[in-house]
Parts: C-alpha cells; structure tokens; sequence
C-alpha cells in the first residue's frame, strides 16, 4: 500500500489495513465479451484456420494511433509443426481486421497478414530516438527437431521494427539463470514506471523443473530479469521464482500477464490442473485466470486463489477447456481489457498420449484442436473489493498510516452495488494512533457514498481532505449492506 496521500490510487488488498473486521475480499471476476471470441479464425485453406490466439504474441493499445494491435500466434490445418507472427488491427478491440501485408509465402500466396515466420512478445516505446525500432521484440528460435540434441537450447534474439509490421531479426539475447532446452519467454514488459532506468525493461521466463505433486513429472517455474534496453538483462529481479505450482494448489500455470499498475503490479496468471478422467497421461487439462500482484515488483502473492479472475466458459462453449492469458494488460478510456486465448473442452490432456499417429509431434504439444482469442474487461481499478461478509451486516475497515505530503487534494472512492438508503459506504478520518475521529471528519459528518462511481469525491458536511491539519492520519471505511469499496485515491482539487 502507498501511504503518501499526494499518490496514485490504492488497490485493495488484506494488508493495506490496520484492521478489518466483518468483511470480506474478493476478486472481482472480469466480464467476457458476449461477441467472443473476437479474432476469427482464417478459412480452411489460411495459415492461421486452426491457431489464432496472443499465446506467444501480444496486444496493446497504440495511444498514438488510436488502435488495438495483435501480433497473434497463428497455425493452420496440416499435420506439420509450424506456426507463424500474425498481424491484426482493430478500432475497439472487438471487431479485428487483418491486413493483408504481401510479406511471406503461404501455400505459394503472400496475400497474408503474416508478419514473421516465427512467434515474439512485442512493446511500442514511444520514448526510442531511432524510428527503425520503435517497435521491439523477442523472438524465439526453436529446435526442428522433437527431442532436443544434448547441450541444444532454445535461442533468443532481438527484432526491431518501425511500424510493427516490418521487422529485421538481429542478435541473441542472454538471460540471466536461462537454463535447459525447452524454456519459454513468457512476458515482455516496458515498464516507464520504474524510476531505475536499470529495470526499464522486463522479462518473465520460465524453465522446467521437478515437480512435487502428483501430476508432470516437471512444470514450469516463472523468472523475472530486468535491464535497461531489450538486448541486456543485467540481474534477477529475484533470485526465486516469481510463480511456482509448487506455491500454489495449482497443477500447473503457463503463461500469465505482467503489468505495472496502481504503483505495483498485477499479474494474472493461468491456474491450471488435470482432471483424472482416463484420458492422455494424467487426465484433461484444464485452466482459468486467476490474480497475484506484488507492491515492489520482487515479491508477488496469490490473491483469493480460490477465486477466478476469468471463468472457462460453460460446458459446450468455445472455451470451456483452458484458458491462457495474454502478457500485457490495457487501460482506455476507464475499462480494464485482457486478451486471452481459449480451448474447448476437446482439447487433448496436456502433454498428449491420444494424437494422431500423423501428428506424432503433438506428443509434446497438447492438441490440434482450435485455439482462438477472447476478451474479457473490468471497470477501471477494479480487480478486487471488500464487501460485508453477508452483504447485508455492517463492516468496516482501518487503513495503515497516510502522510497527507500535498493539501491540495481530495478524496475520491471507487464504489458499486450501493442503493440509496440501502448499501452504502461512509467514510472518518482517524488520528494516527487513536481511534478517534478528527473533528469534523466523523462517520456523522460524511456524505454517503450511494452512486456507483469510479472516483466518488468524499465530503463530510461540506467539508473537504484539503483542510485536514494533520501529518499523519488513517481512514475507517464503513460499509452497509451490499456496497463494494474497489480502491481509493487522492486527486488535485480542480
């Protein structure tokens, strides 16, 4: 928790507070796009009519341009194993457009969107003086073939690109601990947030290790290294894994998102296990989205793990089999948007022992069942909530100290499933090391907070935060009936 009053917003979490008492936190679960999924698949004879998905790619949103961009993984119909870069646009995010690029040979056409025959996490630094590498990404060179030589591992190396269609490959990257051929980049973060320009750039990565439950012999265990351009990673952000399944009741978790926010970070992660139906070596897999942050960027924690940030879909549906997030998270216009890809139910056990004898190779791979791109989306700040325990008892909540550094400014709360007269939310102002309320700043004096709203501006009979006189003070959310507190603020008195 951020305990400087002239700070940005304060995302809800256990250990921001003194206090809590009748209360409960929870993860708040983001809406799926009733349209997904959103990035079609291409027609039976297209490179990417059975693969279209941000696993092993990346959207953003291009701010300068006003567009959602998708550099997506993308694989056809064949029994080959093979997958390719593939370019999309869209206005908002929903309706997608792939233009087509002229760039590489398809079935002997270029009329394509594919971008590069290989797959890579990808940022846009508006910051970089050379135009020819305002676009930047990782790719992954993998081995041909199945089984790995001895001493082979998977090579990294940088592209550059000016538009982010138009790319030159360059030169291997070293990572800091990489180890063992089948590794995996996982998320590529430009982080501007960061006042070390030593950490500017981020990258999550993850190994095979030996496996302490039942299930895989080995899983995949998360690292994070930093540095300050996209050929150097000078150190580990920490010298433990950032996500292990061992830390977890998860089986398993393959790729998760990595994003500076609020301060901190927020990391929403698959949260995956076998079901011990018979099928393939250790039963179907399936997996959800569920949330860790961190407050430093080193140490991360599972939020509720008990609770799911993105639901699979219902039985029957597109992608009632396991869900894979994409890396990075985007923020416009008060709406949270994450990408992610989606299995059905049909998809195979993970790793496979039910394919295709012509698809030998999905022994490793899982399944060459579809695969493609959902949305889901939440208000802004609003990834968690305290509520009453029962929704109906009253609870109420004490905040660690916070130094008011800036007088000019108020109070603002993120609320919802308040009613007038019915849930609320009310707020007091609390000397640092007593219980009492400042005068003035007293639960009678607050206005209450019975209109949902991202930034509810909090008043106490007319009476503003700006005119508190001291240092140090704490707060004491009161919460009635149904009403969800998501985070609060301090914004300039306008």
């Amino acid at each position: 928790m951020n305990n400087n009053a002239g700070s940005k917003t304060v995302l809800l979490y256990p250990d921001g507070f003194q206090s809590i008492e009748g209360l409960s936190h929870r993860v708040c679960e983001a809406v799926k796009h009733p349209d997904n999924p959103v990035l079609p698949l291409g027609d039976l004879h297209e490179w990417d009519s059975s693969r279209a998905v941000p696993w092993e790619g990346t959207v953003i949103y291009d701010h300068e341009e006003g567009l959602f961009k998708s550099w997506y993984c993308g694989t056809d119909l064949s029994t080959e194993l093979w997958y390719a870069l593939g370019y999309a646009i869209s206005e908002d995010g929903i309706h997608w457009e792939k233009p087509n690029l002229g760039l590489f040979d398809y079935n002997g056409n270029k009329d394509n969107n594919i971008c590069l025959m290989s797959a890579g996490r990808v940022v846009k630094d508006p910051a970089e003086p050379d135009p020819a590498k305002r676009y930047k990404m990782l790719t992954t060179r993998r081995p041909p073939m199945l089984t790995p030589r001895p001493g082979f591992s998977r090579e990294h190396l940088v592209a550059y690109s000016p538009d982010g269609i138009h790319w030159t490959v360059g030169a291997p990257v070293d990572i800091p601990g990489w180890k063992g051929p089948w590794g995996d980049l996982v998320a590529l973060v430009l982080d501007d947030d960061d006042p070390d320009p030593e950490r500017r750039f981020k990258l999550v990565w993850q190994n095979l290790e030996p496996n302490r439950k039942p299930g895989p012999p080995l899983i995949r265990t998360k690292y994070l290294v930093c540095g300050p351009n996209l050929e150097n990673y000078t150190s580990f952000v920490s010298p433990t894994p950032i996500l292990s399944p061992d830390g977890g009741r998860e089986t398993e978790n393959h790729f998760l998102m990595l994003a500076p926010y609020a301060g901190g970070y927020v990391m929403p992660y698959e949260y995956g296990w076998y079901v011990p139906d018979g099928y393939g070596n250790h039963g179907t897999y399936h997996a959800d989205i569920r949330l860790a942050v961190s407050h430093n960027g080193k140490d991360f924690r599972r939020i509720q793990p008990h609770q799911k940030l993105i639901s699979r879909g219902r039985h029957g549906e597109w992608d009632d089999g396991f869900l894979v997030i994409s890396d990075k998270l985007i923020v416009k216009d008060d709406t949270l948007y994450l990408f992610y890809c989606g299995q059905g139910h049909e998809w195979s056990s993970w790793p496979g022992s039910h394919n295709l004898p012509e698809c030998s190779y999905l022994n490793n791979s899982g399944s060459a069942r579809l695969s493609r791109m959902g949305l889901a989306t939440l208000p802004l700040d609003r990834f968690t909530c305290f509520e009453t325990i029962d929704r109906e008892t009253p609870g109420s909540a004490v905040s660690q100290p916070i130094e008011i550094s800036d007088r000019k400014v108020r109070l603002v709360l993120n609320v919802s499933a308040v009613q007038q007269n019915r849930s609320w939310i009310e707020v007091e102002v609390l000397e640092e090391r007593r219980d009492l309320p400042l005068p003035g700043f007293s639960r009678e004096d607050c206005s209450d907070m019975q209109v949902d709203s991202l930034r509810a501006p909090v008043a106490w009979r007319g009476r503003q935060f700006a005119e508190i006189d001291s240092g140090r003070i704490r707060l004491r959310f009161r919460f009635y009936g149904a009403a969800r507190l998501h985070s609060f603020g301090f914004e300039a008195v306008p």
